[in-house]
């Protein structure tokens, strides 16, 4: 079975093709700008797969170039879906979403059916891509995710817990922090490539469905979970500017239909995945 990836190269997607050649499937990376609409024509035709996972997008929310996220984010996955729908019409399709999606009114663990209330850019580029590809549901068997936090080894330290882990790696005094008491779903890249890997086996797919652990911390109990296993204590300082005012406490995804599909997948323990990143992360200077 070949399963073409967009994005492969990036952090979730080189996870992806690991996960796939280990379940004895054939990862085919399609790579071409997802904006030039004949790039992508070309790369379809060239390419014979069964299935489609989308990976690639803009993905770091607070960038300030809102115009990408829609280009590539909305547009971008519109010009694919058209190319696959007339040159491999029927095609399974699993588009990459994001919880983003449902906001900040939502709290608690969110079901899919939960309403959409994107708080950004990004979130609002993932909400359109949503809506856009029902216009293709006829044409093409389409199922799209809606991935919480999830971090591992190699994401970038810009986002929370690889600059946390960093920090412990350096053994650093100090690090500047938000909110302390939000509670959120972090789940583990490795554990979400295996989910990707089970929906593109899966005879049927519901047409949206969460990818989290249903479980949810705090930023206080990463750093204790953290000063536990490294032993080193580190002061935090809450920066004025990482405070996101009207922050919702606990927002988390529901996994009851993730486990009703993939009835063999199994999140990772956050303090598994802390303890990976700790011993194979590269630290990074500050």
């Amino acid at each position: 079975m070949r399963i073409a990836i967009t994005g492969a190269s990036g952090f979730t997607g080189l996870y992806v093709v690991e996960a796939l050649t280990r379940a004895g499937l054939q990862p085919l990376p399609l790579e071409a700008d997802l904006r030039d609409r004949r790039a992508i024509g070309r790369a379809i035709e060239a390419s014979e797969f069964d299935c489609l996972i989308h990976l690639a997008a803009r993905a770091f929310v607070s960038d300030q170039d809102w115009h990408a996220f829609y280009a590539v984010n909305q547009l971008g996955t519109f010009n694919l879906l058209d190319a696959v729908s007339r040159i491999r019409p029927g095609m399974r399709c699993i588009l990459a979403s994001s919880a983003q999606v449902y906001g900040t009114k939502a709290e608690g663990l969110i079901t899919e059916a939960a309403p959409l209330h994107p708080a950004n850019h990004y979130g609002l580029s993932k909400v359109a891509m949503e809506e856009g590809a029902k216009l293709w549901r006829d044409k093409l068997d389409i199922a799209i995710t809606r991935p919480f936090n999830y971090t591992g080894v190699g994401q970038d330290s810009a986002y929370l817990i690889p600059k946390i882990v960093d920090h412990f790696k350096l053994r650093s005094k100090t690090i500047d922090l938000g909110n302390l008491w939000v509670q959120r779903d972090f789940g583990d890249v490795r554990a979400v490539a295996d989910a990707y890997v089970g929906l593109a086996t899966r005879e049927e797919l519901p047409e949206t469905i969460n990818l989290a652990t249903g479980v949810v911390h705090s930023i206080e109990d990463i750093i204790a979970i953290l000063t536990e296993i490294t032993g080193h204590e580190i002061e935090i300082q809450v920066n004025p500017s990482f405070v996101r005012k009207n922050d919702v406490a606990i927002l988390g995804g529901d996994v009851c239909r993730l486990r009703q599909t993939l009835t063999e997948w199994e999140p990772i323990d956050l303090r598994d995945t802390l303890t990976w990143m700790l011993n194979e992360h590269k630290a990074t200077a500050f």
